[in-house]
């Protein structure tokens, strides 16, 4: 089912394949928002600093000190947008995610009046939504002190200390479960949203979490391989984005164009996982 669900989602993504270039349009708007600050910022600073040599290279620790060292004011006056920018941006990935779950709920080929439409009627709601989701997302992020409590049962308050290291591994790992769980009941109910036309959005909240909790091998499996997916491309692009480090204008277009690349892939495997899930909730919900 979990094959199934993404062959039909990346079908069903890569026929409306303008929504992927939408998505991509709205992260390069945003990201350049955040960057064309800095941006300022670097080019002043490399010009009186024989640091920026190293702009070519490898992300360099030294560079970083001195860079924060000698513009802590001008950073200070621009780090609202480093908070205002991603914060904008979320909300407007959660206006967008309406018209693209609405796509995929009616089984049309993308068109802007459908998209747009459907993003405004339901981002009222999504907002609801969240804010419906906390309590949730409270419960969910306490998943990591789990292994604390087990901790100081078996081990005392002054465990060995390859228990703390490999505990601590153990709290990553939970409180990457407890990420991937918080997203899984928002997007159920989401999907729930969209499906029945809910407006009543503690309704949609329950929906979400019973969905995902009785389904939980199918809904989370789909969702760690779509993440596992994307942490294998990673793992590809990193490598290859490191060895283009000369200085160099040729070398630079591509690294840039190769970023592009990755973001896109990104947008792709977002929008996939949006119509996997979709096609997994109507499965299910069928039955």
């Amino acid at each position: 089912m979990i094959l199934k669900s993404v062959k039909s989602g990346f079908a069903q993504m890569w026929a409306n394949k303008r929504l992927v270039l939408v998505y991509y349009l709205a992260n390069l708007f945003f990201g350049l928002i955040l960057m064309l600050p800095l941006r300022s910022v670097l080019n002043k600073f490399v010009g009186h600093s024989l640091m920026g040599a190293k702009l070519g290279g490898y992300l360099d620790a030294d560079f970083l000190v001195e860079f924060f060292k000698y513009n802590s004011s001008t950073i200070d006056s621009i780090k609202g947008l480093f908070l205002i920018v991603p914060l904008s941006y979320w909300l407007f990935s959660l206006f967008l995610s309406g018209g693209a779950f609405s796509i995929f709920a009616s089984g049309e080929e993308y068109s802007p009046s459908l998209f747009w439409r459907n993003a405004a009627k339901y981002f009222g709601r999504f907002v609801r939504l969240v804010l419906w989701c906390l309590p949730v997302i409270a419960v969910l992020f306490c998943l990591q002190f789990i292994w604390s409590a087990i901790e100081r049962v078996f081990f005392g308050s002054d465990p060995y200390q390859y228990i703390t290291y490999w505990g601590g591994w153990i709290k990553v790992g939970l409180r990457y479960v407890s990420i991937l769980l918080i997203a899984l009941v928002l997007d159920y109910a989401r999907i729930y949203t969209v499906l029945t036309d809910e407006r009543r959005m503690r309704i949609s909240v329950l929906k979400g979490i019973k969905f995902v909790f009785q389904k939980f091998l199918l809904s989370f499996g789909l969702v760690l391989l779509l993440f596992i997916i994307g942490a294998i491309v990673l793992i590809i692009y990193n490598p290859i984005a490191n060895a283009l480090h000369a200085p160099n204008i040729v070398i630079i277009f591509i690294l840039l164009l190769l970023q592009q690349i990755y973001m896109f892939f990104r947008m792709l495997l977002r929008l996939t996982k949006f119509s996997s899930q979709m096609y997994l909730y109507n499965s299910l919900s069928n039955k």
